[in-house]
């Protein structure tokens, strides 16, 4: 009898921990079944905003009279398009001379948490490009604290990228001498600048002969 009643006591248990266990499985899968559902939904309407900001984009492109007001729409969206957006606006602003603008845009793209360090350092090169050309051609300094601002957020530590920003640096130097009308030869910033690329063994030999020649026409100008 005894030996029947503590076989009824163990079934009892065991039973009672299944049940309590099977609730708490069934909860925990109708969590994530909900999780689920819910994810599906969330990626259903981003993949659908991201489709109509696709399609936007695009039709931006062929759209000439609406490719400020839809470009600025779009890049605040945080997708790759945004960024994509960005650099058209840049790229109009560029070739209509309104680089005031373009210096914002570049900016603000800069300072995004958005962009990794590739993606900025090279943003930063082609800003700091165009701004020496911008200086050159407006026969202004008004660019020189941004062209800093610039080389400053190239990261050197991208193997690729320390030759050219030490030669935009040097070539910030010279349009500076230039737009200055000052005298290169006595120029020590210029000088060892030219000198600490010359003897660089991070630097490419093909920077260093673009160095060399602009060295070589300032000294004999």
């Amino acid at each position: 009898m005894n030996e029947k009643n503590k076989n009824s006591n163990l079934i009892t248990k065991i039973r009672d921990v299944f049940i309590k266990n099977f609730k708490i499985l069934t909860l925990t899968i109708t969590i994530i079944f909900i999780l689920f559902i819910l994810f599906q939904v969330y990626n259903y309407f981003k993949v659908r905003e991201l489709k109509k900001t696709s399609t936007d984009f695009f039709n931006s492109i062929d759209e000439v009279n609406l490719i400020d007001d839809n470009f600025n729409d779009i890049k605040n969206k945080k997708n790759i398009f945004s960024t994509l957006s960005y650099l058209k606006l840049i790229q109009k602003n560029n070739d209509d001379n309104n680089y005031d603008i373009s210096n914002e845009l570049y900016r603000e793209l800069l300072l995004s948490n958005d962009l990794s360090n590739l993606y900025k350092s090279s943003i930063a090169i082609h800003a700091s490009y165009t701004f020496i050309d911008a200086s050159y051609l407006q026969n202004s300094n008004v660019y020189f604290d941004d062209l800093l601002f610039f080389t400053d957020n190239i990261d050197e530590n991208i193997e690729s990228f320390y030759g050219i920003k030490k030669e935009l640096e040097y070539l910030i130097i010279i349009t500076e001498i230039d737009l200055n009308n000052s005298d290169y030869k006595n120029n020590s910033k210029a000088i060892d600048m030219y000198n600490e690329i010359s003897n660089s063994d991070l630097i490419s030999s093909s920077i260093k002969e673009r160095v060399k020649k602009i060295h070589e026409f300032q000294l004999y100008k």
